[in-house]
């Protein structure tokens, strides 16, 4: 059975634009999905797309990770580049991102992090917040994937808090807030990212990754593009609507590396990293 037909339209739900508040004209029909864009502003989101309950059911299998950029299995050790003892070419990738984004944030931030604090959300099996603890972050995490956070917390003795951002007990001030490969996974967008504007310090970053839907896979490929995966994949952004999105949440969004060389974003060609930082409050 593929993933699609597992689903039936009683486990959906109609959404509109996290910007605009309208809804979306039809660009791929997926029953019993659609990918549709925004008249107005031209975000890309899924309506009809998973309840709530039903994402979660997808997040809480075993198996959501794997396969994925975690191979088939987890290694113990967070820089090791195997996955069961077997060399993963999956593990070796993760291993370069993890490199080049800890090495993308001390630019950015200038300087290292000499024990300030990082919040990655989205964390999975904890990886990358491991790497950073490593070091010298003071670092917390939040994942949705229950088997995610256990290994965070329970292999990699991590702090990490299983649930939604808004629910985590979590201190402002944060110096760096990461998002790898998740606001395309939130309910809302906009919500999102006004939390974590609400968490970062004011001289703070922002660093995350997604999909984009203007890439050249996503445009050759159309429907049969391998990130559409409209129950997970709930948004696809441009640079242009992540500028949006992120501006209506008080960040400006400052820098954006597509190119599959750079060590953050290597080997993929339809996905995008993205430097933020909080638009200074109105005297």
């Amino acid at each position: 059975m593929s993933e699609l037909a597992r689903w039936t339209a009683e486990d959906t739900e109609d959404v509109v634009c996290c910007l605009c508040g309208v809804p979306g004209t039809l660009v791929h029909d997926l029953a019993p999905f659609g990918v549709v864009r925004c008249p107005r502003c031209e975000l890309v989101f899924v309506s009809p797309r998973l309840r709530p309950a039903a994402l979660q059911r997808i997040y809480d299998d075993a198996g959501y990770f794997e396969g994925g950029v975690y191979g088939s299995a987890v290694s113990t050790d967070p820089g090791a580049p195997t996955t069961g003892g077997r060399l993963s070419p999956a593990m070796l990738l993760q291993r370069t991102w993890t490199a080049g984004r800890l090495r993308l944030v001390d630019r950015v931030r200038g300087g290292a992090p000499a024990g300030d604090r990082l919040l990655e959300v989205g964390c999975g099996y904890g990886l990358f917040l491991a790497a950073a603890r490593e070091a010298g972050w003071t670092t917390s995490g939040v994942e949705l994937s229950r088997t995610g956070a256990k290994h965070a917390q329970d292999t990699l003795g991590l702090d990490v808090f299983c649930g939604q951002l808004e629910e985590a007990p979590l201190e402002p001030g944060l110096a760096v807030v990461c998002a790898w490969d998740t606001v395309e996974h939130v309910p809302d967008p906009l919500a999102f990212w006004r939390t974590v504007r609400a968490l970062v310090a004011d001289d703070g970053v922002v660093l995350f990754s997604t999909p984009y839907v203007s890439s050249v896979p996503a445009r050759l490929l159309g429907a049969r593009w391998w990130t559409l995966k409209p129950t997970e994949h709930i948004w696809h952004f441009t640079a242009r609507t992540h500028a949006l999105v992120l501006a209506r949440a008080g960040l400006a969004l400052t820098r954006v590396v597509r190119s599959p060389l750079a060590p953050a974003n290597a080997g993929r060609l339809d996905s995008l990293v993205g430097i933020a930082r909080p638009i200074p409050a109105a005297p």
